[in-house]
């Protein structure tokens, strides 16, 4: 076998070792900073359910003050008539 071949050879074997350890190393980075985010990510979610409990609250409020604002339009208004000697004797 000459030196070249040996060569050719061993670089794809060192591209593979290379690649296992990188590998390896993420995956320790990658244990600790999932747990880290896990609590983060739980604690914005309880921030999130809480802020979607305040906004049913509040859509709740709104719906049945519009409710009640279009029963009271719905009601006739009582009118009354204006003569045309009324508004002449205000006008003075």
């Amino acid at each position: 076998m000459s030196w070249t071949l040996l060569l050719l050879l061993a670089c794809p074997l060192m591209m593979l070792f290379c690649m296992k350890g990188m590998s390896g190393e993420h995956k320790k980075k990658d244990g600790k900073a999932t747990e880290q985010t896990a609590a983060v990510q739980s604690q914005e979610l309880d921030a999130l359910k809480t802020n979607m409990t305040d906004l049913m609250e509040q859509n709740h409020k709104l719906s049945e003050e519009l409710k009640a604002l279009k029963a009271s339009e719905s009601k006739p208004a009582t009118v009354v008539p204006i003569k045309k000697d009324q508004t002449k004797r205000e006008a003075l």
